[in-house]
C-alpha cells in the first residue's frame, strides 16, 4: 500500500505536516498495531495478592483473559483506597479487551476516582489512583505477551538496555547510623544517592514560623543552627560517595502541613549546592514545595543564586498535571518525577516524560512498590531521552525484596553498574513467586480475592 492510500484508509487525506509526524512517531506506530487488539480476547477476571512490609501494603493484581493468558499489575503502597477501588472498576473491565489499552483505561479513568495526593486540600492524603494505574499496567502485560514483545518495544524504541537505580536513604538519627546506609547502598553498586532531611533531625529551636506572608501555606523559616545541622550530616554523606548524584528530600511537615518558605527553600538550596555538600552532579531538591501550587517552584528558583535543580511529582496524576506544573513554575522545575503507579500508569509516564523533553525538563522516576513495579519503570525508562534515574526504595532487606518475583536477574540491582536490567522477555518479563509472596501476604490469599 502506497502513502497515499494508507493515509486514506485512516481517513487522513487531509492530515497536515504535524498530524503526519504524529502517525509516523514509532510510538504511535507501536500504538496503531495493537488498537484493533488480539481478535476474541476479552478479560474474565481480576484477582489480588496484598503484600506487607513495603512502604504500606503493595496491591497486586491479575487479569486473567479467555485465551488463557494473564496480565499483572501493581496500585502504589501508600493508596490505602486501591482494593475497594479495584472492586469498583473490576465489573467494568469485565468483557473488555485488555489490547486496547487505552479504551480500558479511559472507561476506567472515568469512573474511578481521579485525584491526586493533597491537591484539594494542601496536605498529603492517601491516595486514589493506584487501581487504574494496576489495570493499565496488567493491560500492557498482556498486550505484551499476546503479541510476543517486551512492553518497552510497544511504547516506543529501547535507548538503554540499563536503567540506573538512585538510592533512596531514610532520615537517621546519627550521622554515624547513616553511614552505615550509605556504606550498605555503596556495597551493592549503587551510583546515584537520596537522603532524606526531615525536620525531625532538628530541635525545635532550630526553625519557627516563617515571617514570610501571602503563604499558601504555613510556612517555615529555617534558622541558622538548623542549617549547620543539616549541611553537616549531608557533607558526611558527600564525603562517602565522591562526586556521585546526590539529591535530598523530606524537608516538610506533611500533614499539618507545612513547608519552608521561600527564604528558607532558596537558601537551603543554595548551600547544598556547595560541592562539599550536594553540590550539582546531577541531583536535586526533591517537592521543597508543594506540587500543587506550581508558582512557589518559580519564587524559589526566583530567589536562588545557585544552579541546584529543583523537582516534583511524585503525587501527580496524568501528563495534563505535569503540564500545569511545568507551565506554571515559570522554568522553577528542572526535572519532573511521576510514579507511574499513581500517575496513570505506562502510557500516561511515558507521554509526560516525551513532552517534558521537549520543554528542556528532564524525568526521574519515583518508585515505592515490589519488584513488579520497578521493572514496569524500567520499561518505560528504556525509552526515556533524558532519563536521570528511578527510585530503589528497598535497599535494607533486599533478600526477600528481590525473592518476590522471578522471570528477572538477580539480584535486581546489578552490582557492576548500581541498574537494573530491561527485560527482554514478552511483556513485562516478569511472574510472582507463589511462595515468596505467600509468606508475605497480609490479608487473604494468593490471587483468590
Amino acid at each position: 500500500m502506497g502513502r497515499r492510500e494508507f493515509l486514506r484508509t485512516l481517513g487522513a487525506g487531509t492530515i497536515g505536516a504535524a498530524g503526519l509526524a504524529a502517525l509516523t512517531d514509532p510510538f504511535h506506530f507501536a500504538r496503531a498495531a495493537i488498537t484493533p487488539g488480539q481478535k476474541g480476547i476479552y478479560i474474565t477476571d481480576l484477582r489480588t495478592a496484598t503484600i506487607s512490609g513495603l512502604n504500606g501494603n503493595a496491591t497486586i493484581i491479575r487479569l486473567d483473559t479467555n485465551k488463557g493468558i494473564s496480565g499483572y499489575g501493581e496500585a502504589r503502597c501508600e493508596d490505602t483506597n486501591a482494593l475497594s477501588q479495584l472492586a469498583t472498576l473490576k465489573p467494568l473491565i469485565l468483557g473488555m479487551n485488555p489490547t486496547q489499552v487505552d479504551k480500558v483505561f479511559n472507561a476506567i479513568k472515568a469512573v474511578g476516582n481521579p485525584t491526586s495526593d493533597g491537591q484539594a486540600t494542601g496536605s498529603r492524603q492517601t491516595q486514589a489512583t493506584g487501581a487504574i494505574c494496576a489495570i493499565e499496567m496488567a493491560c500492557w502485560d498482556i498486550t505484551g505477551k499476546v503479541y510476543n514483545v517486551p512492553v518497552w518495544k510497544l511504547i516506543g524504541p529501547k535507548l538503554r538496555d540499563r536503567v540506573r537505580l538512585y538510592a533512596d536513604t531514610p532520615q537517621q538519627t546519627s550521622i554515624s547510623a547513616m553511614q552505615s546506609l550509605v556504606q550498605a547502598r555503596i556495597n551493592l553498586g549503587l551510583t546515584w544517592f537520596k537522603s532524606d532531611l526531615q525536620l525531625t533531625y532538628l530541635s525545635s529551636s532550630d526553625y519557627g514560623t516563617s515571617p514570610e506572608t501571602g503563604l499558601p501555606y504555613t510556612g517555615i523559616r529555617i534558622k541558622d543552627s538548623g542549617f549547620t545541622k543539616w549541611a553537616a550530616y549531608i557533607a558526611a554523606y558527600r564525603s562517602m560517595i565522591g562526586a556521585a548524584p546526590l539529591s535530598s528530600d523530606h524537608y516538610q511537615n506533611y500533614n499539618n502541613p507545612q513547608y519552608l518558605d521561600i527564604y528558607s527553600s532558596s537558601h537551603l538550596a543554595d548551600l547544598l549546592a556547595g560541592s562539599s555538600y550536594q553540590g550539582t552532579y546531577g541531583g536535586w531538591m526533591e517537592d521543597i514545595q508543594p506540587w500543587w501550587h506550581p508558582a512557589m517552584f518559580g519564587q524559589v528558583k526566583s530567589a536562588m543564586t545557585s544552579s541546584m535543580p529543583l523537582l516534583t511529582g511524585e503525587d501527580m496524576y496524568t501528563i495534563d498535571q505535569i503540564q500545569t506544573l511545568v507551565n506554571g513554575a515559570g522554568g522553577g522545575v528542572a526535572y519532573i518525577h511521576p510514579d507511574q503507579s499513581t500517575f496513570g500508569g505506562i502510557h500516561q509516564t511515558r507521554l509526560a516524560a516525551i513532552w517534558a523533553h521537549t520543554q528542556g525538563v528532564r524525568t526521574a522516576i519515583h518508585m515505592s512498590e515490589s519488584p513488579l513495579s520497578l521493572i514496569c519503570c524500567a520499561h518505560i525508562a528504556a525509552g526515556i531521552p533524558d532519563f536521570l534515574a528511578c527510585e530503589h526504595h528497598y535497599l535494607d532487606d533486599v533478600s526477600w525484596y528481590d525473592t518476590l518475583f522471578d522471570g528477572i536477574e538477580k539480584p535486581i540491582v546489578e552490582k557492576s553498574t548500581g541498574c537494573v536490567l530491561v527485560p527482554e522477555g514478552p511483556g513485562l518479563g516478569i511472574t510472582p513467586n507463589a511462595a515468596a509472596i505467600t509468606a508475605r501476604l497480609a490479608s487473604g490469599g494468593y490471587f483468590t480475592q
